[in-house]
């Protein structure tokens, strides 16, 4: 290829991305066009409407595509009428400009393929937008705003639409950002290894001081020895022939030897305690540096999520005109960004969702009138981040969904017998939904009836490790929530022993985990289930279900059992495993092509004493578990409710809030945040806790204070509090102690073992 072509081929590429973006911003604002703004957001809106157009006309010369030039030209000059007022947008209008933005994309793939738009294609389209410049196709304004059946026009309430400036920006190949994301993998992997380091590094320090210490308590026998020896040595100048005193001698070398092995000792752990101060301050060094660093190269990544929702307000509005129906998409939460792998799995999901919400939901705008509703209904669409997942909604004010004839559904399309269905709770008939092949409509169309859609959400949202909950009320509508990781390339994972292994499983299907007593286990038809906020779990055993050699050991009716609950779209199952080990946060590691769909293994990682642990592809559990073996140890069968204790955390650092919230409701504890002092003082006296865990240095009110404001107040003075922070001075442990705290946890040696076996020991 030679400089010239190379030029036009990247001249073309850079075309193609600002003919998106432009498309984008047309589409955009000519749907809020056609809802009617207020007059003082209209004329702004038609303003970026016409630049729009033009711009692409432009850029269209500029590389000389001919057919896009000729299209953007006639839509620059239509809304140059509406801008003048010669024109009224009706939705037949719409009906026009809307399609010929699809055209336009159209044609520049055409164009890329090396072909032109068909010509009768173009000429068509071109007729109907000189059509709507004469006004043949709408309805031309003559000072009022009237339909041709007499009836006024009623503006609707539209939010402006926000231009927001443009950043300098370059184009980066998603494979070079895909390469920057796997080396900052290897980098937090390095960071693991820095950190098990200095963990054994306070192992030495340990055992040095424990040296130290039993030297302490031996000095006055190697001192009494000393003297003694001392005076030996005399006596024997003048007494050579004495025996006793040349034993006495000969213990000399090695008094000499322990005085020396004190100068030793001493030295090696001041050295030892130098060090280990300078590596830690160099590990939380390198700890801030790769945490800062592995969000810029996430946020490069990380696309808002607008970029997929923008694409759905005009396909709901297609659809629903194409149904004959009414209906509002509300948007909410569309600058949260997400991961572009993220963003690309859930496009297909959320489509789907949204069509159903349309066919299945929104009822016909007579059948609304009747019930007495609205004649249009409303979709909502929202975002929201929470911690390291991110949240999404889809929520529709229609029908509900009729679990009764989802029952008879999966009868009559031989996925279940008679006598399955009917003994099915509301749950479990729920979890039909998100079967291959079921559909409750008996007609077949282009939007729904072949029973596909529910179960590719399931298994999108299967990859992604994520969770969905659907809640449904006849008549009053359904909603479907999505808790999904924010980012692939890292994964944060609660660490389990199975059979004396460790494993992992990711923390976003982790719904709870608790230690049972054995009067909490009961059994539904002779297998062992749990009972959890009102709602019976079967409990499986973990090694059982993966078909490890070593389960583990019966229980004794006092014992308690670790047990996690896992969580794939509807369905949820207790698995009893050997204990937890914490969360962390690892890097995902591909088993390879070979490897590449081992049963029940998702991957795999390396933690930083270099063990290789298999991370549990928790979809594939659940189906496993349909065959699995449950918990065979005999165990009473009442069941009762394990409840959930509050705690409180207080801190100022995200960062920190986050990490112990994770911890904590990781370990079964309701978590209730605050960003200061002041905020914590608000909520402890509104809500019942059952501890406190906060930092000391906060602004408006610091930990100290929080500490006397509690245990000053009668109603709280029971009330356990656990300072965690970076002071560690004796002077700042002594002061926390004298303001009521019951705990003081430093965090350069925090442990969450440690927190979690003192909240535990607190309140029980």
């Amino acid at each position: 290829m030679d400089q010239r072509e190379e030029l036009k081929r990247q001249l073309m590429v850079t075309f193609q991305a600002e003919l998106e973006e432009h498309l984008g911003t047309l589409n955009k604002g000519l749907l809020a066009l056609e809802e009617g703004p207020a007059s003082e957001e209209r004329e702004p809106l038609l303003a970026e409407l016409f630049r729009a157009a033009h711009s692409v006309k432009g850029a269209a010369r500029a590389v000389s595509v001919k057919d896009i030039e000729i299209i953007a030209h006639q839509l620059e000059d239509v809304l140059g009428a509406i801008q003048r007022g010669e024109l009224s947008p009706t939705p037949e209008l719409f009906d026009v400009l809307l399609p010929a933005l699809d055209t336009l994309r159209e044609a520049m793939a055409t164009h890329l393929r090396g072909e032109s738009l068909p010509r009768e294609q173009r000429k068509q389209l071109l007729a109907e937008l000189e059509a709507a410049v004469r006004g043949d196709m709408v309805t031309r304004r003559h000072g009022d705003t009237e339909t041709p059946e007499g009836e006024a026009v009623t503006p609707s309430p539209l939010h402006p639409v926000a231009v927001s400036p443009q950043e300098e920006t370059i184009r980066v190949t998603t494979g070079k950002v895909d390469t920057l994301m796997a080396g900052m993998g290897e980098l937090l992997v390095a960071r693991m290894r820095t950190e098990q380091r200095l963990a054994e590094l306070r192992t030495i320090q340990d055992r040095m001081a424990r040296w130290d210490k039993s030297w302490q308590q031996v000095r006055t026998h190697y001192s009494r020895l000393q003297r003694q020896n001392g005076q030996g040595r005399e006596v024997a100048l003048r007494r050579a022939q004495d025996v006793p005193l040349r034993r006495a001698q000969d213990v000399a070398p090695l008094l000499d030897f322990l005085t020396i092995n004190q100068e030793h000792l001493a030295a090696i752990n001041a050295e030892m305690n130098s060090l280990l101060r300078t590596f830690a301050s160099d590990y939380h060094r390198l700890s801030l540096l790769t945490d800062d660093l592995q969000d810029a190269v996430r946020r490069v990544r990380m696309l808002p999520i607008a970029t997929l929702f923008d694409l759905f307000p005009r396909m709901v509005r297609d659809l629903a005109r194409e149904r004959g129906k009414e209906v509002t998409l509300q948007v909410e939460g569309a600058d949260t960004e997400v991961d572009r792998q993220v963003l690309e799995l859930m496009k297909d999901p959320l489509t789907h969702l949204l069509r159903n919400a349309l066919d299945h939901g929104i009822e016909p705008p007579d059948q609304r009138k009747a019930a007495g509703k609205p004649r249009r209904g409303t979709i909502h669409l929202r975002a929201a981040q929470q911690g390291g997942t991110i949240v999404l909604e889809v929520a529709d004010d229609g029908a509900g969904i009729n679990l009764e004839a989802v029952r008879q559904a999966a009868v009559k399309q031989g996925l279940l017998k008679a006598q399955e269905a009917s003994g099915l709770s509301d749950r479990e008939a729920m979890e039909l939904i998100f079967r291959s092949g079921l559909s409750t409509l008996d007609q077949v169309t282009d939007l729904s009836g072949r029973g596909v859609g529910m179960d590719v959400v399931q298994e999108n949202l299967e990859r992604l490790h994520g969770l969905i909950e659907v809640e449904t009320a006849p008549g009053q509508g359904t909603t479907f929530t999505l808790t999904l990781p924010l980012t692939m390339a890292t994964s944060h994972v609660l660490l389990i022993e199975v059979a004396g292994e460790t494993m992992a499983v990711p923390t976003t299907t982790v719904e709870r985990i608790l230690r049972a007593e054995a009067p909490s286990v009961g059994s539904i038809e002779g297998k062992a289930a749990i009972r959890l906020g009102g709602r019976p779990l079967p409990l499986l055993s973990l090694a059982q279900v993966l078909e490890l050699p070593a389960g583990e050991a019966p229980l004794t009716p006092d014992q308690k059992m670790p047990v996690v609950v896992l969580g794939v779209a509807e369905r949820r199952i207790a698995f009893r495993v050997g204990g937890f080990q914490g969360t962390q946060e690892v890097v995902i590691k591909s088993l390879g092509r070979q490897l590449s769909r081992v049963r029940n293994v998702a991957g795999a990682t390396i933690l930083g004493t270099g063990q290789v642990v298999m991370i549990l592809n928790v979809a594939d559990l659940m189906k496993s578990a349909q065959v699995g073996m449950a918990v065979t140890t005999p165990l009473p069968v009442e069941a009762r409710e394990v409840t959930r204790r509050r705690v409180l955390v207080v801190d100022d650092s995200i960062t920190t809030r986050t990490l112990e919230k994770n911890i904590l409701q990781n370990a079964g504890y309701q978590v209730l945040v605050a960003a200061d002092g002041l905020e914590g003082w608000a909520l402890v006296q509104g809500e019942p806790l059952d501890a406190i865990v906060a930092d000391i240095a906060m602004p408006r009110m610091d930990g100290f204070a929080l500490t006397e404001k509690v245990k000053g107040d009668e109603r709280f003075k029971e009330l356990p509090v656990v300072l965690v922070t970076s002071l560690e001075s004796p002077q700042d442990r002594i002061r926390g102690l004298e303001a009521g705290a019951d705990a003081y946890i430093t965090k350069s040696s925090f442990d969450q073992q440690e927190l979690l076996e003192t909240i535990e020991r607190l309140i029980g």
